[in-house]
């Protein structure tokens, strides 16, 4: 069977071929830097989209490709560099969007100049690379684009994210347990003192009643000064009352203040180590 492998003299052939625009020559480890154009030729040439090949004639073309850059034999235009924003993405791709025919003009110039902006991007990233490697004295370097994150830095940065999200979560929770528990603290009191406090009056009132049936009719003691309306009148007995009462209310206004100063205070503090720790990280 005879080898597919190109022969020495071809070889010497086409690397002495002078590509228009000055191109260098290509393999097919250039995919990536030729995508563009390879997607052109095959639209043009091919009458083909590359989203409709499988990955093995993608690279059978890619390899065809290839050797046409290498001779010379493509269009001259491919040579000079291909501006993604000049190309319309209808000549990228044969599928046909249901809502595409809905698109406005604003929408495609909006799209247009995404484009021009990435393209622009990648040239001047590419232009300085190069440069970079010229540098450097690697003549037989190829450039290379911008590294991507690790797997490692992603999953530290997902993890980071989740592990945020579900301290404030707790805290959330935490913060509405005590706000629930502090309103109904507001209108029964705190759940001990309330029942002992209830028990307190019950006895009370047995112990008066008690007292007031042993007694009968005839043990009413009552003063001459009670009788008639002297000494400490029931008014005042209720100003005392209202003003306990007061007194009370203030205390505990007072106490909620406290806890909800004191529980602010630890939640900044909070934010603050979890704003520290995501700059140590990420920067």
């Amino acid at each position: 069977m005879p080898s597919r492998s190109r022969s020495p003299s071809r070889e010497r052939s086409d690397d002495n071929i002078r590509l228009p625009h000055n191109a260098k020559p290509i393999g097919e480890s250039d995919y990536f830097q030729k995508s563009d154009e390879f997607r052109i030729w095959l639209k043009d040439e091919k009458g083909k989209y590359f989203d409709e090949l499988t990955g093995e004639k993608a690279r059978s073309y890619f390899r065809k490709f290839v050797k046409y850059w290498n001779r010379g034999k493509l269009s001259k235009s491919l040579y000079a560099g291909v501006d993604i924003s000049t190309i319309p993405s209808r000549a990228q791709t044969g599928y046909k969007w249901s809502f595409a025919s809905k698109s406005s003009r604003a929408d495609e110039e909006a799209l247009q100049r995404a484009r021009a902006s990435v393209s622009a991007a990648t040239r001047v990233r590419d232009e300085e690379s190069l440069t970079n490697t010229r540098n450097a004295g690697g003549s037989s370097g190829r450039v290379q684009g911008p590294t991507l994150p690790s797997s490692s830095d992603m999953q530290l940065a997902r993890e980071y994210t989740a592990d945020t999200q579900e301290e404030e979560r707790r805290l959330k929770r935490k913060r509405d347990r005590k706000e629930d528990k502090e309103r109904i603290e507001d209108v029964v009191g705190p759940k001990e003192v309330g029942r002992e406090g209830m028990l307190e009056k019950k006895r009370a009132k047995r112990e008066n009643d008690r007292v007031f049936r042993d007694k009968g009719d005839e043990g009413l003691e009552a003063d001459e000064s009670t009788l008639m309306g002297g000494g400490d009148s029931f008014k005042q007995q209720i100003a005392r009352r209202d003003a306990a009462r007061q007194r009370k209310q203030e205390d505990k206004t007072g106490a909620i203040r406290e806890r909800v100063s004191a529980f602010k205070e630890k939640e900044d503090a909070t934010m603050a180590m979890f704003q520290k720790l995501a700059k140590e990280r990420f920067g």
